[in-house]
């Protein structure tokens, strides 16, 4: 009994100087963070103090952010993040689940489902844009379908290519217990690859506020894009490195987020 409790014990027990690796690790990414905002800060006040498009970090928080956080501004941002949230809601139920089909498939099929898709994705979709305001109209559809368009590809290849790993034997069990092909999809095969969709989201989330982003800085009235394209016109580099670090933040919550959630569905690998 004693030993087995030991045992476990000793399974349990997180290994030796792991915790003190992570501090390590966390003190030099913020550590990187801080050189990084000095250096920036000199090189503004020295070489490239009469550039247009860089303010120093001083600059962009004392004039730049307070401008950035303006109700107008603040407007602007949300029409983004609103668009960005469609297109993310979309790319996360139809990629997940046609990655999920697709991977299923016969292994022919899936190999020329596959090819399809990564020469898909390979496209660069901004000629393409044009098209989609002539077929949506300008505004949040078509901007919307350009994130989709930027964000679904990564998806779906992610998990079909994964849904196509799974252990045969498994879904075999399933099959012979009785299970349709929507169960074996919905309680075998979506659990086993929930980890790798996660991961495949992090990057569709990513790609797809690029291309609502690129939508908004070639064709927009309105939202980040718009706000962007006024400053770098009016040489307010502030305003615009203000803009462009709340963007960046935004995208940090987001995928620490979804790394967060990515952790937890993979508690179970060793």
């Amino acid at each position: 009994m004693s030993t087995a409790t030991s045992a476990v014990g000793t399974v349990s027990s997180p290994a030796p100087g792991r915790s003190a690796l992570a501090r390590k690790a966390s003190a030099l990414r913020w550590g990187t963070v801080v050189a990084g905002v000095v250096v920036w800060e000199l090189i503004c006040l020295g070489p490239l103090r009469n550039n247009d498009y860089l303010a120093p970090p001083s600059s962009v928080l004392t004039a730049g952010l307070p401008a950035v956080l303006q109700p107008d501004n603040l407007l602007a941002l949300w029409q983004t993040t609103s668009r960005f949230l469609e297109a993310f809601v979309v790319v996360a139920i139809v990629g997940t689940i046609l990655g999920l089909v697709l991977g299923r498939l016969h292994r022919q099929i899936f190999h020329g489902a596959r090819d399809v898709v990564s020469v898909l994705y390979a496209l660069p979709m901004v000629p393409f844009f044009p098209l989609f305001v002539l077929w949506l109209g300008l505004g949040t559809p078509s901007e919307v379908a350009f994130g989709v368009i930027h964000g679904i590809m990564p998806v779906i290849l992610m998990v079909m290519t994964a849904s196509a790993r799974i252990d045969r034997n498994l879904v075999t069990s399933g099959q012979t217990m009785g299970a349709s092909r929507m169960q074996r999809l919905s309680f075998i095969v979506l659990p086993a690859v929930v980890p790798e969709i996660i991961g495949a989201l992090k990057i569709g989330a990513a790609l797809s506020l690029l291309g609502v982003l690129l939508a908004e800085l070639m064709i927009s009235i309105d939202g980040v894009g718009q706000f962007i394209a006024n400053q770098v016109t009016n040489h307010q580099a502030a305003k615009l490195d203000a803009m462009v670090i709340v963007v960046c933040v935004g995208v940090v919550v987001i995928n620490s987020l979804l790394g967060l959630l990515e952790r937890r569905a993979s508690h179970w690998r060793s």
